[in-house]
């Protein structure tokens, strides 16, 4: 049985979402939450498979509310479900951790596959926002991308370890992910990212993504 929360600040998405879900037999709805504060305080009592989580929502927006999740540990996977294919909020989405990233005109069909696929560990993104994804990455990688990135490469002011920790960010590692990966301490992760970012003039994980892309540290074909 796959157990899913659902994170939305509209009680008729979330209806409609549990309506859609508990006709199968390998499902059901366990916990919802209608904000990333709540999702957050109820994970601990509850266990959770998958969550279904917006994107937009008031107080904690779902792309933080997932990046805390992830530094939790591999489970629950996260879906992102909104309504926006805003490339920025989908490569953010992607860089927090996210298993999946889907519009909510999904057909119900695709939206069941996706949570299978999700709960499975699998990578799962709407056709329009593959192409997305796509162009983002290319733009990015090209120094088209977002801004504080042009010009760093040339004098590179990161350690070795710091490039490690990068290469690590733009693989969408969370930080308990990259602890376990160059085996420090969590802590230690969470102050290196904070440091690269502040050495390079950056204020989000996915700007630093982006770097690591731009400097050839990670090939988003692979």
């Amino acid at each position: 049985m796959i157990r899913i929360m659902l994170v939305d600040d509209h009680d008729m998405v979330r209806a409609g979402l549990r309506t859609a879900i508990e006709i199968e037999d390998d499902m059901e709805v366990v916990a919802e939450a209608s904000s990333g504060e709540e999702c957050l305080d109820q994970l601990p009592s509850v266990a959770v498979d998958v969550i279904l989580m917006d994107v937009m929502m008031e107080g904690l927006g779902g792309v933080e509310a997932c990046r805390l999740v992830k530094e939790r540990g591999q489970r629950p996977r996260v879906l992102m479900l909104t309504s926006s294919s805003d490339e920025q909020a989908v490569l953010s989405s992607l860089v927090a951790g996210a298993n999946g990233y889907l519009l909510k005109n999904v057909g119900r069909d695709e939206l069941l596959r996706s949570i299978r696929a999700a709960n499975d560990g699998q990578t799962t993104l709407d056709q329009n926002v593959t192409a997305l994804v796509t162009k983002q990455l290319m733009s990015l990688s090209q120094g088209q991308g977002e801004s504080g990135l042009s010009g760093q490469l040339e004098e590179n002011p990161l350690s070795e370890r710091e490039m490690d920790v990068i290469g690590l960010i733009a693989q969408g590692k969370t930080n308990k992910e990259i602890a376990a990966e160059l085996i420090i301490a969590e802590k230690t992760a969470r102050n290196h990212v904070s440091r690269i970012l502040t050495k390079l003039g950056l204020t989000r994980r996915s700007q630093a993504a982006a770097w690591a892309i731009k400097a050839g540290l990670y090939d988003e074909e692979v």
